[in-house]
């Protein structure tokens, strides 16, 4: 089994009222295996609170992150429109076309990251404390990835063997785009 993170959306704002938060309908926006990737914590940036999580029942600590889903989006969508790579494609189109039909404005983000804090020995508050801290230094990630992400003049080796499709769009994928789906592998298929 891979340890994810997972991405949901609910239309209480879960650290308002917990309990009824905990009746709330959440669902599945992506997923990402083994990572903690930028394109979710984009979407939580704005705003973001530290709340119980709603996957690890067990854990009083605050480890998932919540935010509303219209700044995130706003968020993301200037960070895509900054992107010159060549597989690129629809990708941005895609994914903000997703989130819209799935979410609302006012809907809230719920950022979970309990599996991938398990694979560490560090504790879970601590790892999701560094998270949320983390969230404030968004905007200096994103250049760093925009740099990365700026096309360079192919090497010999690239002009002899045009490179496959699916490392051209590796570091999108590394960033988290591609991967929306409703049905993630932890489904909450009830009120929580």
């Amino acid at each position: 089994m891979a340890n994810r993170t997972y991405l949901y959306t609910t239309p209480l704002a879960p650290q308002a009222d917990p309990a009824e938060a905990c009746n709330q309908r959440l669902t599945g926006i992506s997923e990402w295996p083994y990572a903690i990737p930028l394109v979710p914590r984009i979407l939580v940036s704005v705003d973001p609170r530290a709340r119980q999580s709603i996957i690890w029942d067990g854990t009083p600590d605050l480890i998932a992150v919540t935010a509303r889903c219209g700044p995130g989006i706003t968020r993301l969508e200037k960070f895509l429109s900054r992107i010159h790579h060549p597989g690129l494609g629809t990708m941005a189109d895609d994914a903000l076309r997703f989130l819209r039909a799935h979410t609302d404005p006012d809907d809230h983000f719920v950022l979970e990251c309990g599996e991938i804090f398990a694979m560490d020995d560090e504790p879970f508050a601590e790892q999701g404390a560094a998270l949320l801290s983390g969230l404030a230094d968004i905007d200096a990630e994103m250049e760093a990835a925009l740099a990365e992400l700026a096309p360079a003049k192919p090497n010999f080796w690239q002009r002899v063997f045009a490179p496959a499709q699916q490392s051209i769009e590796e570091p999108l994928h590394e960033l988290g785009l591609g991967h929306w789906s409703d049905a993630l592998y932890f489904e909450l298929d009830g009120p929580r």
